[in-house]
């Protein structure tokens, strides 16, 4: 009993660091930090306002069917409590920290299942409590956490339906979970196939054809409403905003396949590598991906020696996935895997620790050698994830999201400018555009750069389109741009925020100018006397 004590004391001890920060960060500077959190906030409000599921930021509205709705749904009910914004940010920031605590008790679950269920267990989850990555998603607006909650919870479910293969209600519960995890992102689809066959690989076809049966539904509705919601165009911004299959067919083309593969396997590791050792501010990518490779042979191991398939094989279904796809996986996409890595890991460091004890005890010195030599470098591991986690608790992530509080300050005087100066109908350019909808209520786009023109180092398709900037806002229907020295820091960097300013300065001055942004009217003189 005192160990149990114990052991949820360190664990609730763990989600300390959380909850520190999404108080002091209760009124969410950072929001469109992803750009798609500030996207699932405006398709949120849109449904609470009762205007259906649309992206409220874009000039034109279109429908939302590019995310699924299970995570914007739960989002409106905040909206719904607590209509005016920004003062709802507190409470969102509570709702996102409350789904913290959800995921930790299913990773203390996933721990149990497989055979964690000493002070190892206890030691996984309060690292999984202290992981930065996992901290930052505790307070931000992406589904991540929900996602991953959901998508344990199905597989967990699975996992005994498979030991238990007589209960119907287990293989019924895991597939309807399945599908709440599909209907919070699509990147759940591949459980659709994996769970069904682990089924079948231990002929268990009624489980199977249960497990199916209970997903099915969410997939075949989200399916059945994008299709007769979805705008079908193919313009850029279109593509981007609203059609995620169109955008992977406009990036990706068969020939470009081994290369978005190869590409994405390499920043697959390292995201996975980031998750387990938090070295951002560091990049010790040669280590990353040894502790990814170490971590995924781990995860080969463990689900050998405990024969327990659901969770890896679904994890390999969705890598495989990500490793297609158009966007390269970071840590935010991998991050669904973490749990299985970083058990993983653990069995891969216990089994190296085992190897070294064995040349220990050989009489020959070399082989002691070579084991005090192997203990040393598990160790100085060891010390390296605890001092990079530590110190993005505690410095490296409070140093960033005060940078995004500076920032979001060095903004306000501009929006305040847009909403005294310009006509409440008026389309605004900016790259954070669902940020500036909601502190101006002018409708916003962005431009989306192409994932296919940095797959291919095409630098000079990059600066053409960044110089065209005026004419895609003025083709959107904006006839104002925002534009601020931190522009395009999630893809294009200092060099891509130059080039835009560089863009819309050409012949005119700014209307509004100030140390943190600077305002162009694009539709001419005449529009903006009338604005003014």
């Amino acid at each position: 009993m005192l160990r149990k004590v114990a052991a949820i004391a360190i664990v609730v001890l763990a989600l300390a660091p959380s909850a520190y920060l999404a108080f002091w960060l209760r009124s969410m500077p950072h929001l469109g930090y992803y750009h798609d959190d500030s996207i699932y906030w405006t398709s949120a409000k849109s449904l609470a306002q009762g205007s259906g599921y649309r992206i409220a930021s874009l000039p034109d509205q279109p429908y939302q069917t590019k995310y699924p709705p299970l995570y914007p749904a739960l989002l409106a009910a905040v909206w719904t409590l607590k209509p005016n914004f920004p003062s709802n940010l507190p409470a969102a920031t509570f709702f996102a920290w409350a789904l913290f605590p959800v995921y930790i008790v299913m990773l203390w679950l996933f721990m149990r299942q497989y055979g964690f269920r000493d002070w190892r267990g206890t030691a996984l989850v309060a690292a999984g409590a202290l992981s930065p990555v996992a901290v930052v998603f505790s307070f931000s607006l992406m589904p991540e956490l929900l996602f991953t909650t959901l998508l344990l919870a199905s597989v967990l479910l699975a996992e005994r339906a498979l030991d238990e293969s007589d209960t119907r209600w287990l293989p019924l519960l895991a597939g309807a979970l399945g599908g709440l995890a599909y209907l919070t992102k699509s990147s759940a689809a591949p459980l659709l196939l994996t769970a069904p066959a682990c089924f079948v690989w231990r002929r268990q076809i009624r489980n199977a054809a249960l497990f199916a049966a209970a997903m099915l539904p969410a997939v075949i509705g989200w399916q059945w409403w994008t299709s007769q919601h979805l705008t079908r165009s193919w313009d850029l911004a279109a593509l981007y905003y609203t059609d995620y299959l169109g955008f992977q067919i406009y990036n990706v083309s068969l020939r470009d396949l081994p290369l978005v593969f190869w590409h994405n396997l390499d920043t697959f590791l390292m995201g996975a590598g980031k998750l387990l050792i938090f070295d951002v501010p560091f990049g010790s990518v040669h280590l990353e991906r040894l502790v990814a490779i170490g971590a995924i042979a781990g995860c080969v191991r463990l689900a050998r020696r405990t024969h327990r398939i659901q969770y890896p094989l679904a994890a390999l279904g969705i890598s495989l996935l990500m490793l297609v796809w158009h966007y390269t996986p970071d840590q935010r996409f991998v991050f669904p895997m973490y749990p299985l890595l970083l058990a993983g890991l653990w069995t891969e460091i216990a089994n190296l620790y085992e190897t070294l004890r064995l040349s220990w005890r050989k009489p020959a010195l070399a082989d002691r050698i070579a084991a005090r030599a192997g203990a040393g470098v598990v160790a100085a591991l060891g010390l390296f994830v605890l001092f990079t986690t530590f110190f993005g608790l505690f410095r490296f992530l409070p140093a960033l999201f005060d940078a995004y509080r500076a920032d979001l300050e060095a903004k306000r005087p501009a929006y305040d400018w847009i909403v005294r100066n310009t006509p409440r109908d008026a389309g605004v350019f900016a790259y954070d555009d669902p940020l500036l909808y909601l502190y101006t209520g002018r409708r916003s786009i962005s431009l989306p750069i192409p994932p296919k023109l940095q797959y291919h180092g095409d630098q000079a398709g990059i600066d053409k389109l960044v110089d065209a900037i005026p004419d895609f806002a003025r083709s959107h229907g904006a006839g104002f741009a925002l534009v601020t020295p931190g522009d395009f820091y999630r893809d294009l960097h200092e060099a891509g925020a130059r080039r835009e300013i560089d863009a819309l300065a050409q012949g005119q001055q700014p209307v509004f100018n100030s140390t943190g942004a600077s305002v162009y009217a694009l539709a001419g003189p005449a529009s903006l006397a009338s604005a003014r």
